[in-house]
């Protein structure tokens, strides 16, 4: 059984604001809200329907009362209309929600048009609406009813003018419809000059030709009038200057996007070759440590009840030591990752000399770096003394000695421990094949080497391991080298346990 399935991602803000300006209707339209007077312009019938039927949707889940004057259209076509696109028509009429009028009950219901009259049965709507648990109104009304002999053109412009005056802050918004091609350029001129936004095809458009009721009144001084152009003015060049922004926005989002598309990609190649060198440095063991089994089984078996020489016994005993032995090291380090990964490592402090330490180490890589070819030198004039993990001091200096062997392999390497300022200063130098500067942050990075993992072995997690270690115990870990010179490690660390939140614990 499938379980639920989670949600995807929030767009980012920027996206969700650019939908919203630039979108298809239904998304511009989200921007209109009560006290907004919008007018639709259209000439084709689709224009009409694109417009009107997101318009009436969301009002009803806004949880608005929706009233819709036919005049033009009947009530039968523009409920078919609504149907056909989703709208539960007879539902929402039964509770209420969505209101066919005509314009004998509302722009003529005195027998003429009085603005007035109509802006307070406006008001008695929207009052009726929240009283019966609407949120407000999403009015929307077929103008073509005003083709006949009443209204007049000054009836329209004050009643337009009126309703601007009324719906700003108020629970209600309206939505005037204009079928272009059937009323005079006259007419369309003031539905311009009376909407603060308008609808034309399939755009909503900040209405730069809107103009106050006062201006429209004629009660407006002409001191007022030039406030208003340059506002107007100014409006224009902000809404340029906001969709050079939008455009930045967009484009910082682009590479944003992009980036963490390339960090996602990385990852999983990381991921990929991770899983197999793993597969690989967890293969190498096993399968020595199978052959010595299976020799010494076939051995047994072979001898006819007689005693396999003790030494045979031995030697592959100690091989199979040896195998896992390295399992265990490859384990521990997957290990130590996970910890790290969730801040669980735990220190436990204790005074040490970091010199006896090293001494420790190194005297534990005499076999293999004689197989190596590589001697190792140790430089220390006394004592440094602190309070340390021994445990992980010892995993720090193990690392950087195995790294040394292994890309040094066949020249010396050179170890010193001193004092310097109350801290105490481990390096490790080898004269191996070197790192290049673009590497050098990277290989402290998990799962990462500065040269392919099939010619050298191992995990890729020494180094990011050995860094996080050192900076649980409060210090710093650098690398100083060049291609074909060999690399120079160079730890801090403070002498007293002074441990960053990853490192605490005990002692």
């Amino acid at each position: 059984m499938n379980g639920p399935s989670m949600p995807g991602p929030a767009a980012p803000p920027v996206l969700l604001e650019a939908g919203a300006a630039v979108g298809g209707t239904a998304r511009q339209l989200t921007r209109l809200g009560q006290g907004d007077h919008v007018c639709l312009v259209y000439e084709r019938p689709e224009e009409h329907v694109v417009a009107l039927v997101p318009y009436i949707r969301q009002g009803l889940e806004r949880g608005e009362r929706c009233v819709y004057v036919v005049d033009e259209h009947g009530v039968g076509e523009v409920a078919a209309m609504l149907e056909a696109h989703g709208v539960e028509v007879e539902r929402e009429r039964e509770r209420g929600a969505l209101v066919f009028l005509t314009k004998r009950e509302t722009f003529l219901r005195g027998g003429r048009f009085e603005p007035e009259e109509m802006i307070a049965y406006f008001h008695r709507v929207e009052e009726e609406s929240v009283a019966a648990g609407f949120s407000g109104v999403c009015a929307t009304g077929e103008m073509s009813w005003a083709l006949g002999p009443e209204p007049t053109r000054e009836d329209l412009l004050r009643y337009e003018t009126l309703l601007n005056d009324y719906l700003p802050g108020s629970r209600a918004m309206a939505n005037c419809q204009y079928h272009r091609s059937r009323f005079p350029p006259e007419i369309i001129q003031d539905v311009l000059r009376t909407h603060p936004r308008v609808i034309l095809g399939d755009e909503v458009h900040e209405n730069l030709f809107y103009e106050t009721p006062e201006m429209l009144l004629g009660e407006e001084s002409a001191a007022k009038r030039v406030e208003w152009m340059v506002r107007q003015l100014k409006r224009v060049r902000e809404s340029e200057r906001e969709l050079v922004l939008m455009g930045l926005r967009l484009s910082e989002q682009s590479v944003e996007n992009r980036r963490l598309y390339e960090e996602a990609r990385e990852a999983v190649r990381a991921r990929d070759e991770f899983l197999s060198v793993a597969s690989h440095e967890l293969k190498t063991p096993l399968t020595p440590l199978r052959l010595r089994l299976q020799g010494l089984r076939r051995e047994v078996e072979g001898s006819g009840g007689e005693v396999v020489p003790r030494e045979r016994v031995v030697s592959a005993a100690r091989g199979a030591e040896q195998q896992l032995h390295r399992l265990a090291v490859l384990v521990d380090a997957l290990l130590d990752v996970s910890r790290l990964t969730q801040g669980r490592l735990v220190l436990t402090w204790e005074a040490l000399d970091v010199v006896e330490v090293v001494r420790e180490v190194v005297e534990r890589f005499a076999q293999q770096a004689a197989k190596m070819g590589s001697e190792v030198e140790v430089v220390a004039d006394g004592p440094v003394e602190g309070r340390w993990d021994r445990l992980r001091l010892e995993q720090v200096v193990t690392n950087l000695l195995s790294n040394a062997l292994k890309y040094g392999a066949g020249r010396p390497v050179h170890v010193a421990v001193a004092e310097e300022r109350g801290q105490a200063v481990l390096v490790v130098r080898d004269e191996g094949i070197g790192i290049g500067p673009e590497h050098q942050e990277r290989i402290f990075g998990k799962f990462e080497r500065a040269v392919s993992g099939r010619h050298y072995g191992g995990l890729g997690l020494g180094l990011y391991i050995t860094r996080q270690i050192v900076q649980a115990l409060g210090g710093t870990i650098e690398v100083e080298s060049e291609p074909g010179r060999g690399a120079t490690f160079r730890v801090v660390l403070p002498r007293t346990s002074s441990p960053s939140p990853l490192g605490r614990g005990s002692g």
